[in-house]
């Protein structure tokens, strides 16, 4: 399920791990991540109703607070362009 139709109002509260990864703005850095494309595995996908790329939250719940879970699709994706950008 994208983020852009199932919001949670606690999303973009500050946790530890929120802070370590994207500083005190993890609303721009999760915008910023969405809107780079291309879409990541896992982390982002197209949204057919909003029609725009959004993160996939269908695990936000697996953390202790949403923003966690923000962190670490932010970490995952920055991981995975590295693998990515290998030849």
């Amino acid at each position: 399920m994208p983020r852009c139709c199932s919001p949670d109002p606690r999303d973009f509260e500050p946790s530890y791990a929120s802070v370590l990864v994207a500083g005190l703005d993890l609303r721009s850095a999760v915008e910023d991540m969405e809107g780079l494309g291309p879409l990541c595995p896992c982390v982002t996908a197209w949204c057919g109703k909003c029609r725009r790329v959004s993160t996939v939250v269908r695990h936000r719940t697996d953390f202790p607070v949403p923003s966690a879970f923000f962190a670490h699709a932010l970490a995952s994706r920055a991981a995975l362009e590295v693998v990515f950008a290998r030849k």
